[in-house]
């Protein structure tokens, strides 16, 4: 059994890890820190019956606790991540794992010398509709790929929204271009590379607030990606092929109680394909588990979250250019 704390009272561990994780075998959720806004701890005694502390730091140092989620705003993240792996705690971190590469990379050899698990929470890998996307790709649905479209975006949230605050690491390219970055290396593989990439500002706004890139494989399938926090919402999957092409409308947000719906145009016509409900946020905690008693496991996820910040790393390099 897995004994877990949680670090910070942040609206994603109330509304979406809490229920997920109730839900995984070997997993127990033990207590919730919160220093910030002690009051929240109210809230999860209420709903989860969780008794609080109000030290991040004593949480950390509980011998019944052998794993933290941290659900702090990104520029937190190294900061908490690598006391608790210090202090020989697995960790399971919200994306993105830093705001930059040479802190990543500190985690993941901190993590890989004392044999923890280290795992970035982009749930969205672990749908279901991601494998069978892949299927039809791989089956020939569309032909051989010619190009590849991911979109993520939301309309403008409130002004005391993390994402838009500098200094706790906001921004579109950190925040939903992680997300189509993700998903280029998902379809892509390993050997992706950044081609080009735009990172746009605001008036008034101190981070990018939406942005494009291009990035290619050594097979030269290209993928562009579109990102950004202030536009008519988008997310979107779009696979253009010899034969036809492949839509989805929710490769990245999917609710647990949607069906989602892929469309496949060809000459032969139109098919829509409804694939199964399914719980990601529970199979990124389930594989999360999985990593703790399984060093190859833990060596995948540490290579990926490195890919995944280098890449990040080099959209926001090429566009400085």
């Amino acid at each position: 059994m897995v004994n877990l704390g949680i670090i910070g009272c942040a609206e994603i561990a109330f509304r979406r890890f809490m229920p997920a994780a109730l839900q995984v075998e070997g997993l127990t959720v033990k207590t919730v820190a919160e220093e910030y806004a002690p009051e929240k701890l109210q809230l999860f005694k209420d709903e989860y019956g969780l008794e609080g502390e109000t030290s991040f730091e004593k949480l950390i140092a509980r011998d019944d606790i052998d794993a933290l989620y941290i659900p702090q705003p990104p520029a937190l993240h190294y900061k908490w991540a690598k006391r608790a792996l210090e202090a020989g705690k697995h960790v399971l971190v919200e994306k993105p794992s830093t705001t930059n590469f040479t802190d990543t990379t500190d985690l993941v050899e901190t993590a890989r010398k004392a044999g923890l698990a280290l795992h970035e929470n982009y749930m969205f890998a672990y749908h279901s509709q991601i494998n069978e996307v892949k299927k039809l790709i791989d089956a020939g649905e569309v032909g051989d790929v010619r190009l590849i479209t991911a979109q993520f975006g939301f309309p403008m949230r409130a002004q005391n929204d993390f994402r838009y605050n500098k200094a706790l690491g906001g921004g579109a390219l950190l925040d939903a271009g992680g997300y189509t970055l993700k998903l280029a290396t998902i379809l892509l593989g390993e050997d992706i590379k950044v081609d080009a990439a735009k990172l746009n500002d605001l008036d008034g706004f101190e981070v990018d607030m939406y942005g494009s890139a291009t990035v290619s494989n050594g097979k030269g399938v290209v993928c562009n990606l579109g990102f950004g926090m202030d536009c008519g919402y988008r997310c979107s999957l779009e696979v253009w092929g010899s034969k036809g092409r492949l839509m989805t409308n929710r490769i990245f947000t999917a609710p647990e109680t949607l069906e989602p719906t892929v469309i496949i145009e060809t000459g032969e016509g139109k098919k829509e394909i409804t694939l199964a409900k399914d719980m990601h946020f529970k199979h990124s905690i389930e594989h999360f588990i999985a990593e703790i008693s399984s060093e190859e496991e833990r060596n995948k996820v540490y290579n990926a979250i490195l890919l995944q910040s280098r890449l990040v790393e080099d959209v926001r390099s090429i566009s400085e250019k």
